[in-house]
């Protein structure tokens, strides 16, 4: 491969390439765009979907809780629980003791999700506790009750009207001023109960197992790389699928910058403010939904009973859908990054091939361009592209008020050489000659074989007749040198040599061939192997 045909190739193969690449491209990103935008429609569709449902399980679970309180209530103060208090007669208070621990025993082992079900007189004393672990409900002994007049849920609770249920904020229960371990997320709800009289007598408290909430929160989860978390309303962790470690930092010292606010804290506007809703990142999805009680909105409100208090129930589901962790991102990410690989490299293959073929063509051109204008042989112009060299040059000499001189070549008894010695000797003594007109004029002339055994050159460039006689006579020097025509034959070949020299306006084409066969001819008719230059 000549360097012209190497960058041929080059250009064309960068070209193609670059042009099968920019339409593979566009094309895999068009798709790439549009599944991506399908993929992230899906997903916020499937979140809110998904976060609707936690919402209804959480108010469905914490409402039954809250009316179960108030059916406690009530059970307790017909059984006259409070009757039990300072009752000097032993035997009647060990039968109301006896009776309320049956029932409120059935209970907690019949749903199974209270950890414990209290009786407290209006001094924080607990008078009946059932506990229920292992599987197991059971009676608390007399001498492990305690007095819980400290705790905060209890004050809460003793400012409590008729029909009013108290709910407590969702964290660790606490066991004689420590935090029982294993953790138990808990929920308290209190209701107070009342004599016959109206008279407030004692609070019923039920510790929820939040752990059953969270396990019934899990379950909607479709484990596709999205964190669900579920905040209060100071942004605190009581559920995080992905960093448990981070749940009820609150409770603790060492953790109370753990909050969805410092997790995500280029969307702390929109956490504190959304009530529902959606918002993509450059990394993912986030969707809120609230639960609970909203400003003075609450979903546990039933017949004529209500909860105290609003702010302990006003969570907020929150998912965030990682674009990096969801397979229904990544794989259509992936997928087009490994076509566009193949792209590239079919690319590569496509423009290989092109550019060959585009080669092979362009080679084929010039090939068919080249016979067209030099002969085959000595390799100068034919008569067709001499004759449309010599008319462009006399019209620039015409112009430019330059010179030129149209010599004519013809070797002298040529036909008795290749009657003598055969076409092959004939052959070489063309390009003998030819080579000797390169020699003297140089590759750059402009140089034809008109026919058969004439020859033709153009001097230009004010040449004057002086000039093109001293070239003339050089070349026939040249041409008169014994050259080998075949084997052990060497040959010394003469010709006949004519020109014409013309300057400017005076150039004519006709006129200039003309004259310069004529002088050829006179060379002849003079003898032979003789040179004339007319002006």
């Amino acid at each position: 491969m000549t360097t012209s045909d190497f960058k041929f190739f080059s250009t064309r193969f960068v070209a193609t390439f670059a042009i099968f690449v920019m339409v593979f491209f566009a094309i895999f990103y068009y798709d790439a765009t549009n599944e991506l935008a399908t993929s992230k429609s899906n997903i916020k569709a499937e979140q809110k979907a998904l976060l609707e449902g936690k919402k209804d399980y959480i108010e469905s679970v914490i409402g039954s809780v809250v009316k179960e309180t108030a059916l406690l209530a009530d059970l307790l103060s017909q059984q006259e629980v409070y009757l039990a208090e300072n009752n000097p007669d032993l035997t009647s208070k060990t039968a109301i003791l006896s009776r309320v621990n049956n029932t409120l025993v059935s209970m907690s082992q019949r749903k199974e999700i209270y950890d414990q079900i209290r009786y407290l007189d209006l001094n924080g004393n607990e008078v009946v506790r059932i506990n229920f672990k292992d599987g197991r409900a059971n009676v608390v002994a007399h001498t492990q009750l305690q007095n819980k007049a400290h705790r905060y849920y209890f004050e809460k609770a003793k400012q409590l009207d008729c029909n009013q249920v108290y709910v407590s904020p969702l964290d660790l229960n606490i066991e004689h001023g420590a935090i029982e371990l294993p953790y138990k997320p808990t929920i308290r709800m209190a209701a107070p109960v009342f004599d016959q009289q109206g008279n407030k007598r004692g609070i019923v408290i039920i510790n929820y197992l939040a752990d059953y909430l969270m396990d019934g929160l899990r379950l909607f989860n479709l484990n596709s790389g999205t964190n669900y978390m579920l905040v209060n309303r100071d942004g605190y962790y009581l559920f995080n699928e992905q960093q448990p470690e981070s749940e009820f930092a609150f409770m603790f010292d060492d953790k109370k910058d753990l909050t969805v606010y410092s997790q995500f804290p280029s969307m702390v506007k929109q956490l504190k403010q959304t009530v529902s809703g959606q918002f993509e990142t450059a990394d993912g999805i986030m969707t809120i939904e609230s639960v609970g009680s909203s400003g003075n909105e609450t979903p546990y409100c039933f017949q004529d009973s209500l909860l105290s208090n609003n702010d302990t129930t006003a969570w907020k589901i929150v998912s965030y859908a990682e674009f990096d962790k969801r397979l229904d991102v990544k794989h259509p990410l992936s997928l087009h990054d490994t076509l566009m690989r193949i792209g590239v490299l079919l690319s590569l293959i496509l423009a290989y091939f092109m550019a060959r073929y585009q080669l092979r063509l362009h080679q084929d051109n010039q090939r068919i361009h080249y016979l067209a204008r030099y002969d085959f042989l000595t390799k100068l112009l034919n008569r067709g592209a001499f004759q449309t060299e010599l008319e462009s040059l006399i019209q620039s000499a015409r112009k430019t008020r330059t010179s030129l001189c149209l010599i004519y070549i013809d070797l002298d008894d040529f036909k008795g050489i290749n009657d003598q010695f055969g076409h092959a000797a004939g052959d070489k003594a063309l390009i003998h000659v030819a080579q000797a007109m390169q020699h003297v004029f140089g590759e750059q002339a402009i140089m034809g074989r008109l026919g058969g055994d004439e020859f033709a050159v153009i001097l230009q460039d004010n040449t004057n007749g002086k000039d093109a006689q001293c070239h003339a006579s050089t070349l026939l020097e040249l041409v008169q040198q014994p050259t080998e025509v075949a084997r052990n034959v060497c040959l010394q070949f003469n010709a006949s040599i004519g020109g014409y020299f013309c300057c400017g306006e005076k150039c004519d084409q006709e006129e200039l061939m003309h004259k310069a066969d004529s002088a050829m001819y006179q060379a002849k008719k003079e003898g032979k192997n003789r040179v004339i230059i007319v002006e």
